[in-house]
């Protein structure tokens, strides 16, 4: 689904169907600033932050389009446009009213964050929204993630392991770690 704003700006939102749950990617951002090369939304650069009225109208659009045709909608992932830690507040918000029973009343357990691993960020989420989050590793070594992911040259792999070894979770949670295989970069047998 594309969605265009009120300045013009467009931003896509993907309804994902599957055998019992459907899933809904959400974007943060027009455009990105992260700069990963394997990442079509970094190429575009930044052009704004999503306002959270933006964020959470993506669900209810997508409810609208999709939910009669498709079904239920079960997991929300902010993995689309954009760093949604790099739009920190918007995004906090959007899940703040996406999970209120007052808003859209989605359980929590069935959000989750992807990031590129902005640090700072990371130290504060867990105790700002209690949601999943997923990393976006793409590689096993600091010269191999940096190569691809600018983001890496600021907060290293240790960094990063170290606040996900402090970050809040409850018993059923998990960090889920998303990997992105590029040829003869990061898809050998050592990695």
């Amino acid at each position: 689904l594309t969605f265009m704003c009120r300045d013009k700006s467009v931003v896509e939102t993907v309804f994902i169907p599957s055998e019992g749950r459907n899933t809904l990617c959400i974007s943060s951002q027009v455009g990105c600033a992260m700069g990963c090369t394997f990442c079509w939304t970094a190429k575009m650069g930044l052009h704004r932050h999503l306002t959270t009225a933006e964020i959470v109208d993506q669900v209810l659009q997508a409810r609208r389009i999709m939910g009669d045709v498709n079904g239920h909608i079960g997991n929300i992932v902010f993995m689309g446009m954009g760093e949604p830690l790099h739009n920190y507040d918007n995004v906090v918000r959007a899940i703040h009213i996406i999970t209120d029973p007052n808003g859209l009343d989605f359980s929590r357990r069935k959000i989750t964050v992807s990031t590129s691993g902005l640090v700072t960020a990371l130290e504060k989420l867990g105790h700002d929204v209690d949601v999943n989050i997923a990393i976006s590793l793409n590689g096993t070594t600091n010269e191999q993630r940096s190569s691809i992911m600018p983001v890496n040259d600021r907060w290293d792999i240790d960094e990063l392991l170290d606040v996900l070894r402090r970050y809040p979770l409850d018993k059923r949670q998990r960090i889920t770690f998303e990997y992105v295989m590029i040829q003869g970069l990061n898809d050998r047998m050592d990695d």
